[in-house]
């Protein structure tokens, strides 16, 4: 008997290694490479004088998702949007990276609650703490603490303070994709802060005890909650981005920032209708805040999910809330399909140039909007 049920926890426990090398290795790349595809895998050869004006100028990119899926991003990959190679074959000087805490189940752009949750199983396959099945806020601790390591070993540098804008070579700031992962619990906020998290979205697809979301159910403003949350968010120099959130949290936040704002990655509803891009009064408010909209690269940003939807993104936002406010936010990443990866961006800064757009412009649009507006924001 003994013999018996030794053989069958040996087995028991050679079928979980089994399931979790299978997880690892074969479904967790597989649903990576499904929901990141790259769109145009070839594209004409970007003229070398502009690949140089590319290389010379700030780029930054406000928002990717690549932390989420567990990807080794010193290295190459395949599939997905990026990795530190990608991003200097691409001239990017800064690269956001969000951290994703929560997602709902049949997660869709017009109604959802806070009821489910499908990323434990990701977490899992992933080789993730067991922690992170169930807390969304060791979710964000694990990425960060996964980020930290990544600039350790490799030539990656994380910006927590004014002084890393200016420092040579390439830079990833963290941000929070959804401020459920606080719970309500201001002290949430400290350790987060700590953990090396500078940009933080109010609401992802839910909302949440800060914020209504576009995306959400009730889809109301600020909470008292976040009413208080805002000030200390700007005293300890954390950018808020207003991606993703709801139209009455969005003016509620307007009404009560000190500092510039970010809408760190969408689109514009006059080129791209829908809940979550912003009409024009809302781009006029972002301006007038001191602000950048980050334009985003995929289908439900500018419909057109090609150069061509993007140019005519950025354009108008241009128009509507001028040259100083507009930026980047490509959303690579995110489970989105994407017309170029990171090492495609040089291409967009062609295509800017080629809509008649100076290379003063084009400067400010790649990235020296977004870094005024950390700089900024960021302490000392």
């Amino acid at each position: 008997m003994r013999f018996r049920a030794r053989l069958l926890s040996s087995l028991g426990l050679a079928l979980l290694a089994a399931i979790l090398l299978l997880l690892h290795f074969v479904a967790l790349p597989l649903v990576d490479a499904r929901l990141n595809p790259v769109r145009e895998s070839s594209a004409p050869e970007v003229p070398a004088e502009v690949r140089e004006f590319h290389d010379s100028a700030f780029v930054a990119d406000m928002h990717a998702d690549s932390l989420l899926w567990g990807r080794d991003l010193s290295t190459r990959h395949g599939r997905g949007h990026v990795d530190l190679p990608r991003l200097r074959e691409g001239g990017v000087d800064l690269q956001v990276f969000s951290a994703v805490t929560r997602v709902p189940r049949g997660m869709n752009y017009t109604a959802n609650s806070g009821d489910t949750d499908i990323l434990p199983l990701l977490f899992l396959a992933a080789w993730r703490s067991p922690a992170t099945w169930f807390s969304p806020l060791e979710r964000a601790l694990v990425q960060a603490r996964e980020l930290r390591r990544l600039a350790e070993r490799a030539p990656l540098r994380l910006v927590t303070r004014r002084a890393d804008l200016s420092a040579d070579g390439f830079k990833g700031l963290l941000a929070l994709e959804g401020m459920h992962a606080l719970a309500g619990d201001a002290a949430a906020l400290e350790e987060l802060y700590a953990a090396g998290y500078r940009m933080m979205g109010l609401a992802h697809f839910f909302d949440n005890e800060v914020a209504g979301s576009a995306h959400g159910v009730e889809k109301y403003g600020l909470t008292p909650f976040g009413r208080r949350l805002l000030p200390r968010m700007e005293a300890l120099g954390i950018t808020v981005d207003l991606a993703h959130a709801s139209p009455a949290a969005f003016a509620d936040t307007l009404q009560i920032a000190t500092r510039p704002v970010v809408v760190s990655h969408g689109g514009v509803a006059a080129t791209c209708p829908g809940p979550r891009n912003l009409d024009d009064a809302q781009l006029r408010a972002v301006a007038a805040n001191g602000g950048v909209v980050g334009i985003g690269f995929w289908k439900g940003a500018v419909c057109d999910a090609g150069l061509a939807g993007i140019i005519r993104a950025v354009l108008h936002a241009v128009r509507v809330a001028g040259i100083d406010h507009v930026g980047l936010g490509s959303d690579f990443d995110g489970a989105v399909a994407e017309p170029f990866d990171a090492a495609g961006l040089p291409r967009l800064t062609a295509a800017l140039l080629r809509a008649g757009l100076s290379r003063d412009e084009v400067e400010k649009l790649l990235g020296k909007n977004f870094r005024r507006v950390l700089a900024a924001n960021l302490p000392h």
